[in-house]
């Protein structure tokens, strides 16, 4: 019965949405446990952080650098810039909520503050207070907000295609698609033809995703208990004031962009560099790059941002030029 069901929903989806694909036949969920098993390496690390247990990697030696992963990503999305960076920086990356390895919220407390909590707390536990934040799409918010509260610590900012603007229900990039019945199926029965579509959507040609990506997320998709954190997660988000967050940033920041990302415009990056109005910032856009880029072109991805954190871009860096009503320049605050 359950296999003629199932059958059933394929085919209403096929001639829904005019493509056909098959189910896997692993698409049961797994609990955390079995994952760990699964995706645990020989550099992943546990913590207790305020009752979470936080899995992380901390590699290499030098100044520190946090690297903050996307939405439905996790922290192995980060192993190429880790390895192109550890010869050189202690490079620390976890998974945020509901990503990865990473255990659920006690509280259900799924707010971006609490992950700035616990990337805090986790620093603190690591004996870390002064680093630099790499950190991408909706890793960005939970960097940026960081940044904006310990202007003390953070020494430099990158932000690749970062969230974090305010959206009308028109643009908000996680906006309900399809009808009823797809998108359910889409969040409970994701095979691998799926997640490979899916995500090629924000890959420019001859971009591709890379099938240990689409393997990993294709079990991740499955952990037991994401689909309602993630419902938490969309009902508890808040954009905040961005504006307000960004002026207090001071770090040094690299603001890094996919030409055509699909996913959030090319343009939010210079609203971005305009709010940074206290920070000496570089901003950079890549032609044929989409919304992964450190994934799409991993090499002068890594390449830039070990410019950026050592300092060879210093140069670059240009303030915001503000002015007063009357026209005259506003002088900036000192970072």
């Amino acid at each position: 019965m359950k296999k003629l069901l199932l059958t059933l929903l394929a085919l209403l989806t096929a001639a829904a949405g005019g493509a056909a694909w098959k189910f896997s036949p692993g698409f049961a969920s797994l609990p955390l446990e079995e994952l760990e098993r699964r995706h645990a390496t020989p550099d992943s690390k546990f913590a207790d952080v305020d009752g979470v247990r936080v899995h992380y990697m901390d590699q290499g030696s030098g100044p520190a650098v946090v690297l903050l992963h996307a939405s439905f990503m996790h922290l192995r999305t980060w192993d190429s810039l880790a390895k192109a960076l550890s010869p050189r920086f202690r490079v620390i990356r976890l998974d945020l909520l509901n990503a990865g390895l990473t255990g659920p919220e006690p509280n259900g407390n799924y707010r971006m503050d609490r992950n700035v909590e616990l990337t805090e707390g986790l620093l603190a536990q690591l004996g870390v207070d002064r680093y630099a934040i790499v950190a991408t799409s909706s890793g960005g918010i939970v960097g940026f907000r960081l940044a904006a509260k310990r202007p003390e610590n953070v020494t430099r900012l990158v932000l690749i295609n970062s969230a974090g603007m305010p959206r009308t229900a028109a643009t908000n990039p996680n906006r309900p698609r399809g009808n009823a019945l797809t998108r359910w199926i889409a969040a409970n029965y994701v095979s691998p033809d799926m997640l490979r579509a899916q995500l090629q959507q924000n890959f420019v040609p001859p971009n591709t995703p890379p099938e240990w990506l689409i393997q990993i997320n294709y079990d991740f998709n499955r952990r037991a208990g994401r689909q309602e954190a993630g419902a938490l997660q969309m009902k508890q988000f808040e954009t905040g004031d961005p504006e307000a967050t960004l002026a207090n940033v001071r770090a040094p920041t690299l603001v890094l962009w996919g030409l055509e990302n699909a996913t959030v415009m090319h343009l939010e990056a210079d609203v971005f560099q305009h709010w940074l109005v206290n920070a000496p910032t570089l901003l950079r856009k890549y032609p044929g790059v989409g919304h992964y880029l450190y994934l799409e072109e991993p090499e002068t991805f890594a390449a830039d941002v070990g410019a950026f954190l050592d300092g060879r871009l210093d140069g670059e860096l240009r303030r915001v030029q503000l002015l007063m009503p009357d026209g005259t320049p506003m002088a900036a605050a000192a970072p």
